[in-house]
Formats: C-alpha cells, sequence, structure tokens
C-alpha cells in the first residue's frame, strides 16, 4: 500500500487543510490564491500511518513553504508559462521574491507544480524575455488609450456630442438617457455607458483591435 495515495490519508489532509484555515501557517496563501496545499509533518512516528497522527502534530503548508522545510531545492529550469493576469493594482506579491506585483505571470513545471510570479522572476526561470515583453507591451497599450482618452483632436458638436477622427474613422460620443452612447463611423451602438470615458475606452480597444475596420467593411459590402 502506498500511504500517502490512500484516500485515508487525503481525508485526514483536507482536514488538517480545514483546521489551519485554509491556509499556509507559514506564508498565508490560500488556494484562492493559487497556493497548493499540503499537511506537514512536524515529527514522524516509526510505524504510524500519515494519517494516524493527532492534529496538532501536522500543520499546512504551501508547496513552496513545504519544500524548503524539508530543504529540498526548487529546480531552476524547466519552467513554463501558461498563463498572466492583470490584477488591476499592485495587490499581488511574488512567490518567489515576495515583489508587489500588478501582473502576475503562472508558470509551472513537471516536478513542482505552479507558481505565480512577477516579471523579472518569470525570465528567469523560463529562461526567456516573454514576459518583459509581454509587460513592455501593455505598458506601451496603455499609454496609447490615454493619449486616445486625453487627445486634443476631441471636439464638441454643435449637437453636443463628442467627435474624433481615429484611423480615419469618425468616433461620435453622444448623452443618452443619463448615459453614453457610442457612434464608429455611420454606426450608433446599443451600448450605455457610464460615463464619457467608459465610452471612449470602448472606442479605443474597438478601432485598435481592428474590429472597427472590419465590422464597417463588412457593413459596406
Amino acid at each position: 500500500m502506498k500511504p500517502y495515495s490512500h484516500a485515508r490519508w487525503h481525508l485526514y489532509r483536507e482536514e488538517v487543510i480545514k483546521l489551519d484555515g485554509g491556509r499556509c501557517v507559514r506564508c498565508h496563501r490560500s488556494r484562492a490564491d493559487g497556493a497548493v496545499l499540503q499537511a506537514h509533518h512536524k515529527a514522524y512516528v516509526s510505524g504510524r500511518l500519515p494519517w494516524e497522527y493527532p492534529y496538532g502534530d501536522c500543520e499546512t503548508l504551501c508547496k513552496g513553504c513545504h519544500a524548503a522545510e524539508h530543504g529540498i531545492a526548487m529546480p531552476k529550469t524547466g519552467w513554463s508559462l501558461f498563463g498572466v493576469d492583470d490584477l488591476g493594482s499592485l495587490c499581488g506579491s511574488c512567490e518567489l521574491c515576495g515583489t508587489e506585483i500588478r501582473y502576475i505571470y503562472a508558470v509551472g513545471h513537471p516536478s513542482w507544480g505552479a507558481m505565480g510570479v512577477g516579471t523579472d522572476c518569470c525570465d528567469a526561470l523560463t529562461a526567456t524575455t516573454d514576459a518583459g515583453e509581454h509587460h513592455a507591451n501593455l505598458i506601451k497599450e496603455r499609454e496609447k488609450k490615454r493619449r486616445f482618452v486625453d487627445s486634443p483632436k476631441w471636439k464638441v458638436t454643435v449637437a453636443g456630442d463628442m467627435a474624433m477622427i481615429r484611423d480615419r474613422i469618425l468616433v461620435q460620443i453622444s448623452p443618452y438617457e443619463g448615459h453614453y452612447r457610442l457612434k464608429i463611423g455611420n454606426v450608433r451602438g446599443v451600448m450605455k455607458y457610464p460615463t464619457v470615458l467608459d465610452a471612449k475606452i470602448r472606442a479605443f480597444e474597438f478601432i485598435e483591435s481592428g474590429d472597427a475596420t472590419r465590422f464597417l467593411s463588412r457593413i459596406k459590402n
């Protein structure tokens, strides 16, 4: 019998995790934060099965803290990037170096599992510049959006609409029933936006993605 594959162990492990509030007792991360939680035996008794310990003899550790406890070295190579998430602000932290981060890059290793790390740690682990380039592109895109929103090319028409031409496409924002609506080219949208800023951001994304050009082309044909 492989004790750590036994159903009794899985049940006991989940009970330990529940008693610790579903968080690693060292770094306080939970599964919702992407942590892989494990039950750590503080001491071992010869001949005793893993689930035959009092709860007080075990504690919940994430995979990283558990490995550190046992002196297992984290692999330096073989990591792959498989996802990125924008938290919207510096409210996250890199699982490798602890730095506050906004963009979490999910990296994985066949023998270690997954971690959420920052730009520099991602590039160091994967031996690529993928995260750095992705981050640079995000900043460039954000600056383009700000320039669009703040552009002096926005003019107020006689009818009270805001209008400008972007990539030879006429964009108009009109007040409508306490909200705002977009008109791209000669086509007025049905979506209502709570603020002018929301409407401008949507117009930018629609044009920048190329969807506006494709949409207007289909309308003409």
